[in-house]
């Protein structure tokens, strides 16, 4: 698929996501988010990746989890044991709030797979300034040179025999500050070298320029962008009415 689909597709849920507020509407997007994964790239590694970059995020979702549950005091009480009082209001909202941010995370995931010329052709289709479409592209790419970074420096800490788990948990701040800051000035280090590529390349010395990568929608890319953008309007219409 074009990269401007994977695009459109990721607007479309994410807006939906956040404008729809009922939770049998959030399941139904979190199932297409899973089959649209499936779909585009049904392989092994694929889902190794993927696991690999949400599982870090779980823990601050299930946190939201469980400020949700115990601070939403509404409705009616579902569980009550001495200062700990659950509610039906609390449940609900702490599963709407889990299962948007699980929508808006496996969004992202899959535009982390578009190659980063790929993303600056689709955006200038759309006629944005260059500026802005390197812009968004290059945040992106840093997202993904940090994310190289650093499996980098666990690879290099494993070697060593070097176990993050086994550090005392008062030391674990001070220990993941010591890894995040070098995989961080080494991932900007590369994104400045890109910049400077780029002066070379004589970067917006003129207003226009060449491509000799083929980027046209196939058929198969505008039936997939009438459709969602059909079910966009429909959604948007019943819920105005």
């Amino acid at each position: 698929m074009n990269a401007r689909t994977y695009l459109i597709i990721s607007i479309i849920i994410s807006t939906l996501s956040v404008i729809l507020h009922r939770i049998e509407y959030q399941l139904i997007l979190f199932g297409v988010c899973i089959l649209l994964v499936l779909l585009l790239n049904p392989s092994k590694r694929r889902f190794v990746l993927l696991w690999k970059r949400l599982r870090f995020l779980f823990i601050l979702i299930l946190f939201l989890f469980v400020m949700q549950l115990l601070f939403r005091q509404s409705g009616s009480v579902l569980f009550h044991w001495k200062f700990i009082t659950i509610y039906s209001e609390g449940v609900l909202i702490a599963l709407i709030v889990s299962i948007r941010l699980l929508i808006l995370l496996l969004v992202v995931s899959l535009l982390f797979d578009i190659p980063f010329y790929n993303f600056v052709l689709a955006l200038r289709d759309w006629k944005l300034p260059y500026e802005i479409c390197l812009m968004i592209a290059s945040t992106f790419s840093f997202l993904r040179l940090f994310e190289k970074q650093f499996k980098i420096m666990k690879d290099q800490l494993k070697i060593r025999e070097i176990s993050f788990r086994k550090i005392p948990i008062f030391r674990k701040s001070r220990a993941f500050s010591t890894i995040v800051f070098p995989v961080l000035a080494q991932a900007m280090h590369t994104v400045r070298y890109r910049a400077i590529a780029l002066d070379l390349k004589g970067f917006r010395l003129h207003p226009t320029r060449t491509d000799y990568i083929s980027h046209k929608l196939k058929w198969v890319d505008y039936v997939i962008q009438v459709l969602a953008f059909w079910v966009f309007i429909i959604t948007m219409y019943f819920i105005i009415k």
